[in-house]
């Protein structure tokens, strides 16, 4: 069993290969068969969605969809002017030079007609150094680095088997602070892990989560374009997608936090050629400080084009900086520099994902490990 602390509230089916177009060991066991329902992602109680968010189908995301009609136009470029007085926000991750994150995923994985969903959570490090420029011409040196992955048994060795073909790697590219990777990734590690395929794939991946925003300011609204790659349910995958800002909001004692929607096209290596799906996900975005805060993510596809059988995926994804504290210890806080925040005394805990920039809740779940 999982520690309490990484149990999470997300449901999620997963299909996906094991680096290359090879079938991964999930998609290897996988029955056959139409897989039931799934249920929906949790939903911090802190941050209930807007009407146009929950308006956005997402379990019932259509296996192999055309996309949104929107997703077009040149990479990173917003796609009309903003209207006349609106208010708008320069979004650029700040790349402190020396700053260090610690990445923490969790969710739920069900994968065909299995019932019993198997919990999983996953640390990595990112690393900022060599960082030269400012404001949007910024760029730095960005390492990446698995720190831990426990998935719940007797489903989950097979995941950590999956997560043991790239444990031992350490990456590294460019970025820009638009989070644009310039450059190709390094793979660096065990030779038999970094010219395996599942090592070589790696060459493609984004490591700071696809993050992406034009180089201009935006108002709400706005939408651009962006394609980039990531590692997710042991595959590289691809993800075409409309970003849109959604809102912009000035909290106390956080400043200004922005709230980005993407959606789009999922692409992921399979058995048969390549797999396609719907992609959307949401992202808080601590302006002032330049850094995410929160991420929530869910993608949907079938099999193959002629199957019923659909796999959905749903995770949460918290961002804490890393600060030295007494003696050279590290300590997580939040991306601004300031504690998460705390439950009232008393309160009672829940498995809901972290709670929103500047607001009070139950910590448990991704929170609790992004704390420290």
């Amino acid at each position: 069993m999982l520690r309490p602390s990484l149990a999470v509230s997300l449901s999620i089916l997963v299909a996906g290969a094991c680096g290359g177009s090879e079938p991964s060991r999930l998609q290897q066991r996988a029955p056959s068969g139409a897989a039931s329902a799934p249920a929906e992602a949790g939903t911090p109680a802190e941050v209930q969605p807007d009407a146009k968010t929950a308006a956005r189908p997402e379990a019932a995301a259509p296996a192999s969809p055309a996309g949104p009609a929107e997703l077009r136009g040149a990479e990173g470029k917003v796609q009309a002017e903003p209207p006349p007085g609106a208010e708008l926000a320069e979004l650029k991750l700040s790349l402190p030079e020396g700053a260090a994150y610690k990445v923490t995923t969790v969710g739920n994985i069900r994968f065909g007609s299995l019932m019993q969903p198997t919990a999983f959570a996953r640390e990595e490090r990112l690393s900022l150094s060599g960082c030269s420029g400012e404001g949007l011409a910024r760029t730095c040196a960005l390492e990446h680095r698995y720190l831990r992955f426990e998935a719940e048994p007797p489903n989950g060795r097979v995941l950590e088997t999956d997560e043991d073909e790239v444990r031992a790697l350490v990456t590294r590219h460019a970025i820009r602070a638009t989070g644009e990777r310039t450059g190709t990734t390094t793979v660096e590690g065990p030779q038999d892990k970094a010219e395996a395929p599942e090592g070589k794939a790696l060459s493609e991946v984004h490591r700071f989560f696809c993050v992406r925003f034009p180089e201009q300011p935006i108002a709400v609204g706005a939408k651009w374009r962006a394609t980039c790659h990531q590692r997710a349910s042991g595959v590289v995958d691809t993800r075409d997608v409309l970003w849109e800002l959604e809102k912009l909001e000035r909290r106390p004692d956080v400043g200004l936090v922005a709230e980005l929607s993407y959606l789009g096209k999922y692409l992921a290596p399979g058995p048969k050629g390549t797999l396609e799906g719907v992609i959307q996900g949401t992202m808080f975005f601590m302006v002032d400080a330049g850094a995410p805060h929160q991420i929530r993510e869910q993608f949907t596809m079938a099999a193959d084009a002629a199957s019923q059988f659909v796999t959905h995926t749903s995770v949460a994804i918290q961002f804490a900086r890393l600060v030295q504290g007494p003696g050279g210890a590290e300590t997580a806080v939040r991306v601004d520099g300031q504690p998460f925040p705390t439950a009232p005394a008393g309160a009672a805990e829940s498995p809901a994902t972290p709670a929103a920039p500047g607001e009070t809740g139950a910590k448990t779940g991704a929170a609790k490990q992004a704390g420290g």
